[in-house]
């Protein structure tokens, strides 16, 4: 937390209001923050949900800013962040935007990415954040609070907790052209405790996220990419409700991947898989 109003602190940029989010804590973050004797920061306490998507409309509201951004406790701006990120949006005059991110470890050590290299891709990207050619970290989001409200914030629905972003920029790209910034803006901390490293059931929200863009979304292209991709979450949980021996659930969401439309190849390949599992528990 330290190291992250750190560097908003750092910003080149100065005209910002930090909205500080704490979620019941215990641990005296309040108190800490109260110490820095900076009228810009603001602690805004809610009763503990763990639900990220309340959190942050919960912050938005608190805040006054005409442009918005986002800062997880464990990650760290790079100084010029909002400085290039609003100048980049007035000149390009867009409603939001995104830029370029890096993984660190622990110690802040840069580690390498989990997907390919950052491409700058702006306009309407929609079909590229749904095919994982766009990539738009929520820490390196900026974009107009009327936009924001128009789309009504995060989605709370507890089924897309700690997907809540994506789903967000999806939706973002469906109202607005993006605005990609090439530069580096923020560096994300990877560690075993990081939210989305503790989530057991990735796949079922995952799937679920595409399901529901489906039922937003007017474009027929666009829909038919997010039924493959709910399609490949369903097939990999029938994958490991096979090594989990709960072949009835294994079964009816091989029967969803088909019906979604999911290629021949990987709903073979996914049964070729679940078949080597259940050989290997046959050896042990």
């Amino acid at each position: 937390m330290q190291q992250a109003i750190a560097s908003v602190i750092a910003q080149t940029y100065t005209n910002w209001e930090l909205v500080v989010v704490d979620d019941g804590s215990t641990d005296g973050t309040k108190e800490g923050i109260q110490l820095l004797d900076d009228k810009r920061i603001h602690v805004f306490s809610v009763p503990h949900c763990g639900n990220i998507a309340i959190l942050r409309n919960a912050g938005v509201t608190a805040g006054t800013g005409e442009w918005i951004a986002f800062l997880d406790s464990d990650d760290v701006w790079l100084p010029e962040k909002l400085e290039l990120q609003l100048r980049f949006l007035l000149q390009e005059k867009k409603l939001w935007s995104y830029g370029s991110f890096e993984l660190m470890n622990e110690t802040g050590q840069t580690i390498p990415a989990k997907s390919g290299k950052y491409v700058a891709l702006s306009g309407w990207i929609t079909k590229e954040l749904l095919t994982n050619k766009a990539s738009a970290n929520i820490g390196s989001l900026m974009l107009k609070r009327k936009l924001f409200e128009e789309l009504d914030g995060f989605n709370s629905n507890p089924e897309l907790v700690l997907r809540e972003d994506y789903e967000l920029v999806l939706r973002l790209s469906l109202k607005a052209e993006a605005a990609a910034v090439p530069d580096l803006l923020i560096r994300v901390r990877e560690h075993a405790g990081r939210s989305t490293n503790t989530v057991n059931d990735g796949h079922k929200r995952t799937a679920f996220l595409y399901g529901h863009f489906t039922k937003l979304c007017p474009n027929r292209e666009l829909k038919k990419i997010a039924r493959h991709r709910q399609a490949y979450h369903e097939t990999e949980m029938a994958v490991k409700n096979i090594e989990q021996k709960k072949y009835r659930h294994a079964i009816g969401q091989l029967g969803k991947a088909f019906l979604k439309g999911d290629k021949l190849r990987h709903l073979l390949s996914a049964l070729l898989r679940s078949l080597n599992i259940k050989k290997e528990m046959v050896k042990h």
